[in-house]
């Protein structure tokens, strides 16, 4: 098969779309004809070195952690799914004409190859926040962030839960996160008065996506059950 692959870290420039091993499913996992596949900030972290360590590259890197496509191999002790079903779900080096799932859910036949492709990484890394930050019916959440991949699934997950969002970005995106059911607030200084004012008080819980406003400016937001 063929892949996306790096010899040497670095830029775009390192890219190259060339052969490598088929992969076959082992216990657990599943195999798809990759439809598409989606680009997640790991991905450029990995590929120009910045994870390594200043340790020189081993081998060949290979990029893509989900993806969406057609199972053509099932894995041992896995079942409810089959060759031929239409899937989305997370993996490993999945910019690929094949991949290995290690995770995964149908897709809808409503839903775009592309758009499934990207919400394995987003999804999980929402679902596994909102769980640990114990969002639940009733709470108030503050996204700082909200218009993201990340950001936005996040909102939509806590609305379902029960939860009312308020969410930061810039004023370009607010049409859009009042579209998907959150209150909007401009971000950067003052936005935890901001968020406040659109609160009327303290927030249950704070899920950080941006990463630009200081910690302890959002662990005012509550006080009460420090949850960021």
């Amino acid at each position: 098969m063929r892949a996306l692959q790096y010899k040497a870290y670095g830029g775009p420039e390192v890219l190259q779309w060339a052969e490598a091993p088929d992969p076959h499913a082992g216990s657990g996992q599943i195999r798809i004809v990759v439809r598409a596949a989606s680009v997640n900030p790991i991905d450029w972290k990995t590929m120009s070195g910045a994870l390594a360590g200043d340790k020189p590259m081993a081998g060949t890197g290979y990029l893509g952690s989900d993806a969406a496509g057609v199972v053509d191999e099932v894995g041992d002790g896995v079942s409810g799914v089959a060759v031929g079903d239409e899937v989305f779900g997370r993996g490993r080096n999945t910019q690929a004409e094949y991949a290995l799932l290690d995770s995964w859910a149908a897709k809808p036949p409503s839903i775009d190859w592309a758009v499934a492709a990207a919400a394995g990484v987003a999804g999980e890394t929402s679902e596994r926040g909102l769980r640990l930050l114990e969002v639940n019916a009733g709470d108030t959440l503050f996204v700082d962030g909200g218009a993201g991949g990340v950001g936005a699934t996040t909102v939509q997950m806590a609305l379902a839960r029960g939860a009312k969002v308020i969410a930061s970005a810039s004023e370009a995106n607010h049409d859009y996160l009042r579209e998907i059911g959150a209150t909007p607030v401009l971000y950067g200084q003052g936005v935890a008065e901001r968020v406040r004012a659109a609160a009327g008080g303290p927030v249950d819980a704070v899920f950080d996506v941006a990463g630009k406003t200081p910690a302890q400016e959002l662990i005012s937001l509550a006080p009460s059950r420090p949850r960021w």
